[in-house]
């Protein structure tokens, strides 16, 4: 037979092993327990005794019916597993559940200068806050992990003291995420004390090194090399330039995880076999190596995963056994789950495991279905990976980003070789910047290669529609396990004819969300999260307008999954950067036809938004009405001609919605505080929404100024860990004092406010 026929021979269905049942068991039971455990170190009062006796019958159960039921008995292997499967996960779910909340009682009512933290992998950076995970020691004495915030950056396994506060997470979606992943407390360092960076590991010493010398900080392509080859993706998240990699669909190329150990181990594997050494010795070396680079990566979970699954494979082949993906999977994550029942709620453990399903189970019959199509057989495997990849993640990625994107298959095929040839080409040539004479020179092949892979990021990100919108809490969405599931159990022949029927009904599909939008947007006021920043989006049917830009490029990102293919009019409240520096961005990206700013405040204007070929520019007073669509924005303050500059400066709009019984007034404040509030509040009267001035600071509301406006929702603008500390305790207070609702993009990302009969609706990009 030949090549190409055997690679049109239909699939067959995969096999599913047992260890699967052990592994859902194990996943059930942890996730009940630590569940419990989160709501009691969040302070919430709940009780253990439900899970603990629903755990235990379902086990009893599946006991039963593997030793009383012969006609199951080709199901008894899975219902022994299963069964032990919710007992061990019980076990050491609660065991860490017990340790946690000793380590709550030990970290309350402790200064935080009397504990040393010890800096566990790489930061996240936000407005310039880096937050690590440490842990706590006091006197040698391991108590647990929090979640350290400072103005710094930190080396891991360095031991830090600082003088801050501990004080326990917000029982929100973010602090339920960050106790489920095993942080129990949170610190804010006010100073750091102390840095003992010790005396770290070869491999970090090396990895520091490449870090010092590859600068990322310094460039998007340099922070892309650190990416692909260090794991360190702190430093391109940080800037406009890793929100490209979410809006295409390919921020899993800059993850380190199963094809980046494929590309390591077949550089790796082409020089071992230019030695000598037996294949049993070449076999070990590699499995050294794989091991080696991982940890040298940071050894996140989707990394060490990966690396397990290689070694199995690796064990298996060596011992002459057939080899079986699903089965190395699932014993893999039975593993894991076992030493750190935590792991499930990280969320790039969930997508390497359920990509790697779904890839195992399906690829070859999308592989299969493709070539029935016509589509070459290279072509058609890169494109069956990034669907099925794409399919299995869509339950996790939709309910925590809120946003699809469409143009994750091209983006890959045309992305992904090029990021392979990154990492190739860095792996061979980055380690020669450690040598003084060879630094500038180690780096050009790399940076030419990754500032090729950023071009198309752009270029694909900025094509309208490439992400489209999709509310977190859409049942929709599940759908897919279960045709998924449905397509295992069937396995049907697939046939070129109904196969290209469904995919034009699909095309048209897809194009009905960009008409949708374009056209016939329903109104809308959108405050949208563009980190320590404002930006608020209105919209209906056709009309679209941005009342200020944020700080940098994030606000295309924003505007791109929010569905936005061209602007009407933008508002500048003010020349805060914070407040127009993605303004040029926007400009570059959309099409706008009017930049409206206060009386006389354009002659401040910057170089950069003036003189921009078919815009207009616009100078409106108190009293102005501007339409957008059926929205009427009313122009509020300044009372007197500005300049601009100062936040006293800054434009207020009553926006006011009234059509077929609904109706919406929202007060855009811009960074307005309480002085200027004050002088047009009693014409403005009984609101809806309040945008809260200056992103919430202290003197944005009073308690007598909200008991004027009588806000039932008030909604602040700020970016996690910022320096100012906004929003401010004493503005959340007075706004619950008020008796009104608050929300931050802090927390809830995008929030979108509605107008409806009996109000308004909000819904948020992360779970309210």
């Amino acid at each position: 037979m030949s090549t190409l026929e055997r690679e049109h021979v239909m699939p067959p269905r995969p096999f599913m092993p047992w260890t699967m049942a052990l592994c859902a068991g194990l996943c059930v039971s942890c996730v009940l327990v630590l569940n419990v455990a989160a709501d009691s170190i969040l302070g919430e009062q709940t009780s253990a005794v439900g899970p603990l006796v629903v755990i235990s019958v379902a086990a009893s159960l599946c006991m039963v019916l593997a030793r009383s039921c012969e006609r199951l008995v080709l199901w008894k292997r899975w219902l022994y597993a299963a069964a032990i499967g919710l007992l061990a996960g019980s076990i050491v779910s609660a065991w860490w559940a017990v340790g946690a909340l000793s380590a709550t009682k030990a970290l309350d009512g402790r200064a935080a200068s009397s504990l040393e933290f010890v800096v566990q992998g790489d930061p996240s950076i936000n407005d310039g806050t880096y937050s690590y995970t440490c842990e706590t020691c006091v006197d040698g004495r391991r108590l647990g992990e929090v979640r350290l915030s400072c103005d710094r950056e930190l080396g891991a396994g360095s031991h830090v003291r600082v003088i801050g506060r501990v004080s326990r997470f917000e029982n929100d979606a973010y602090g339920r995420s960050r106790v489920l992943r095993g942080e129990v407390r949170k610190v804010k360092a006010v100073r750091i004390v102390s840095v003992d960076e010790g005396s770290p590991g070869p491999l970090l010493r090396l990895r520091n090194g490449l870090l010092a010398s590859i600068a990322p900080a310094t460039d998007p392509a340099r922070a892309l090399i650190a990416g692909v080859v260090c794991g360190r993706s702190a430093e391109l998240r940080a800037q406009p330039a890793g929100d490209w990699f979410s809006v295409t669909g390919t921020a899993h190329l800059i993850a380190v995880s199963g094809s980046h150990l494929a590309i390591v181990g077949y550089l790796i594997e082409g020089v071992l076999q230019k030695t000598r050494c037996s294949r049993g010795l070449q076999r070990i070396l590699l499995a050294l190596t794989l091991v080696a680079y991982a940890s040298f990566t940071g050894a996140s979970s989707s990394a060490v995963r990966a690396c397990c699954m290689v070694f199995a494979t690796l064990v298996v082949n060596g011992a002459g056994r057939r080899r079986h993906g699903a089965s190395a999977l699932f014993v893999t994550m039975s593993i894991f789950v076992l030493l750190r029942p935590m792991v499930l709620f990280d969320m790039g453990f969930q997508l390497s495991c359920a990509s790697v399903f779904v890839i195992l189970c399906f690829c070859p019959y999308a592989t299969y279905a493709l070539g029935e199509l016509g589509v070459p057989t290279g072509i058609a495997s890169m494109l069956s990976v990034t669907l099925c990849s794409q399919l299995a993640t869509l339950p996790i990625t939709i309910p925590a980003f809120g946003a699809f994107s469409l143009i994750a298959p091209l983006a890959n095929a045309v992305i992904g070789p090029v990021v392979s040839l990154l990492l190739a080409v860095s792996i061979v040539l980055v380690p020669f910047s450690l040598v003084a004479p060879l630094q500038v020179w180690a780096l050009v092949v790399p940076m030419i290669a990754a500032r090729c892979a950023l071009f198309f990021e752009q270029l694909f990100a900025a094509v309208p529609g490439a992400s489209v919108s999709v509310p977190p809490d859409s049942m929709w969405i599940y759908l897919v396990p279960c045709f998924l599931g449905i397509l295992l159990v069937w396995w049907p022949r697939p046939q070129a004819r109904p196969m290209a029927a469904g995919l034009v009904c699909l095309a048209l599909l897809a194009g009905i969300p960009y008409i949708y939008w374009d056209r016939f947007a329903p109104p809308s006021a959108t405050v949208l999260d563009v980190g320590q920043a404002d930006a608020i989006l209105i919209r209906q049917g056709g009309t679209v307008a941005l009342v200020d830009c944020g700080l940098d490029e994030r606000v295309v990102s924003a505007l791109v999954r929010n569905n936005v293919h061209h602007i009407d009019a933008v508002f500048v409240t003010h020349w805060d950067e914070d407040h127009w520096g993605g303004l040029p961005d926007v400009l570059d990206q959309f099409s706008v036809g009017t930049i409206a700013v206060a009386a006389n405040a354009l002659e401040d204007a910057p170089a950069e938004v003036l003189n921009r070929p078919g815009v207009m520019y616009r100078q409106v007073a108190r009293g102005d009405t501007i339409d957008i669509g059926t929205f009427r924005a009313r122009v509020m303050w300044p009372f007197d001609t500005v300049d601009g500059e100062g936040n006293e400066d800054s434009l207020v709009l009553l926006l006011s919605y009234a059509q077929e019984g609904k109706s919406l007034r929202v007060l855009l404040t811009g960074d307005a505080e309480l002085d200027q509030e004050r002088e047009f509040v009693q014409e403005v009267g009984d609101i809806d929404v309040l945008k809260l001035g200056h992103h919430g600071s202290k003197v944005s509301v009073d308690l007598d100024l909200l008991e004027t406006l009588k806000p039932e929702l008030s909604i602040a603008s700020a970016g996690e860990g910022n320096r100012y500390g906004h929003p401010s305790d004493a503005c959340i207070d007075a706004v619950k004092e008020a008796g009104g609702a608050f929300a931050c993009t802090i927390e809830h990302g995008d929030i979108t406010v509605t107008p409806t009969a009996k109000g308004f609706a909000m819904r948020c990009q992360r779970p309210w």
